[in-house]
């Protein structure tokens, strides 16, 4: 491990994510009903996702992304919003019933639209509210494997922030953070030293702690496109995507200790561009998006034996992206 990843920043002054946040939260209010199949056979361990519908000749999408469901083998595939604001990161609660994503006001992924967070049961297709604040777009969210603890992207008068929990007893992650996810005891995200900068380039930080003397320790350098981290439900994993390998974006997994030693090992040795890694409940494998196909479709990774299986086959007419386990 270089310097880099090896440095310990101690936040003296300023309180790592501890800046409280006074927002309107509308609980459990009910959206207009469910128009699709309702399922009562449980599934054993659904996997959540965003389809799109495209335009097989322009390659344009014709309406917003939309929640489906489906068999961590891919079958018992549904469609659980059905509207054309586009939905975006669904994240599965612990009991595997309920699902928590962003719903922009509009067709498209627009932060000045705005967003607001809803809750779907992926089985009868309820849906409440679960959050908004008037003008800001709350999205990116992600729900702690074992404790269901919530992480947002707050976007409001043109400054963008990440928020640990929800309401008056939020917390603001002070460092640069993109898609952080909640390890239990600590936060790990893609931090970008240089935004702007082509291509672009990120390192992974993992954070403990809040307030005066909280630490940030770089699991990697900047010196590849390192990002969208994910953790293992007992935290003692993290998966990434990363273009390290110098050509294209793979999927590279890392035991992660207290010494913070990386030593990631690409599990998808694609030549397509793969990303959004996730961890299934046990830790055994991991699900994730591939253009191997000529299309984005999901697949997953046995990481003990490397076998890789397709679990979408929309071709050019739908895509899927953004999947949790």
């Amino acid at each position: 491990m270089n310097n880099i990843s090896r440095m310990i920043i101690q936040f003296l002054l300023v309180q790592a994510f501890m800046i409280p946040l006074l927002v309107v939260a509308q609980q459990s209010d009910a959206l207009p009903g469910f128009t699709g199949e309702v399922r009562t056979e449980p599934y054993r361990n659904p996997i959540v996702f965003v389809r799109t519908e495209m335009d097989p000749q322009t390659g344009k999408p014709l309406r917003g992304g939309n929640v489906w469901v489906m068999e961590e083998d891919g079958s018992g595939q549904r469609q659980l919003t059905f509207n054309d604001n586009h939905a975006d990161h669904p994240a599965l609660y612990s009991d595997r019933t309920h699902v928590l994503y962003s719903e922009f006001n509009g067709p498209v992924y627009d932060r000045k639209a705005g967003a607001r967070l809803i809750k779907l049961n992926i089985y009868d297709g309820s849906r409440e509210l679960f959050a908004t604040e008037p003008g800001c777009a709350l999205h990116h969210v992600s729900l702690g494997a074992r404790d269901d603890n919530m992480i947002y992207q707050h976007d409001c008068d043109g400054g963008r922030s990440q928020r640990v929990g929800w309401g008056p007893e939020s917390d603001t992650i002070i460092m640069d953070a993109v898609n952080p996810v909640n390890m239990g005891d600590s936060l790990i995200f893609m931090n970008r030293r240089n935004r702007g900068v082509t291509p672009p380039k990120a390192s992974l930080v993992r954070l403990y702690g809040n307030g005066r003397g909280a630490q940030a320790v770089f699991l990697t350098d900047d010196s590849a496109f390192n990002r969208r981290p994910t953790g293992s439900a007992d935290g003692k994993w993290i998966a990434f995507q990363s273009d390290r390998n110098g050509t294209d974006d793979e999927v590279y997994v890392a035991r992660i200790d207290d010494t913070n030693d990386l030593k990631p090992r690409n599990v998808t040795r694609s030549p397509a561009e793969e990303g959004h890694p996730w961890f299934s409940r046990d830790g055994k494998w991991i699900v994730f998006e591939s253009t191997r196909t000529g299309s984005v479709e999901l697949w997953k990774v046995n990481l003990a034996t490397l076998e890789q299986v397709q679990l979408t086959f929309g071709g050019k007419t739908l895509i899927s992206r953004e999947p949790r386990w």
